[in-house]
């Protein structure tokens, strides 16, 4: 017997147990079809329909003997805002982005966005200028709260005192009438570090 005559015989048997495992799993596979379908029935049969009566006796089979307490849910807190630090009596001007109160800062707005010191747009009514720390939270007296997103120039700073906020404005005229005010100053959040 050579070579290539015994595997011709191992794949005939292989075949053939292959065939077989096959039959055996059809009808397995028939015989679990069969039970599920006569067990389904003979459990159909058997069960009452849903508006039979209720025996007492099942009543008392389904009530358990327990008694339920109250469960007091805890009070959530949300974290409280920290009081405001008062920094002091502030001098409050204002500016725009004009040249005469930004100076040589004024020719340089690329496509026309006015950016502050801290390298974001500057807006009305968010942004002010002062020597505090970029992106420090402040609430002015009276006018509200405002972002130090930029700063004012070194000799303002060093005539006028580091206790000074200079509050953007989008234009000259609104900035000229808000003029001078010597307003207290609260600090109302820390720059991000």
């Amino acid at each position: 017997m050579n070579y290539s005559e015994s595997m011709s015989k191992r794949q005939q048997r292989r075949k053939a147990l292959n065939q077989r495992f096959r039959r055996m799993f059809l009808v397995a596979l028939l015989m679990g079809l069969a039970m599920g379908f006569v067990f389904g029935r003979c459990s159909a049969v058997n069960s009452k329909a849903p508006d039979a009566p209720i025996e007492p006796d099942q009543l008392t089979a389904v009530i358990p003997d327990v008694t339920l307490e109250p469960v007091e849910t805890p009070l959530v807190e949300e974290p409280a805002e920290p009081e405001p630090v008062l920094l002091g009596s502030f001098r409050i001007t204002a500016y725009c982005s004009c040249e005469k109160c930004c100076g040589e800062w004024a020719k340089n707005r690329p496509n026309g966005i006015v950016y502050g010191a801290a390298g974001v747009e500057l807006k009305a009514g968010v942004s002010c200028a002062s020597p505090l720390p970029l992106g420090t939270v402040v609430e002015v007296e009276g006018l509200g709260e405002y972002i130090v997103q930029d700063r004012p120039a070194q000799w303002v700073i060093d005539k006028y005192g580091e206790n000074q906020i200079d509050i953007y404005f989008d234009n000259h005229e609104a900035a000229s009438a808000f003029g001078l005010k010597q307003l207290n100053v609260y600090l109302k959040g820390e720059p991000e570090k």
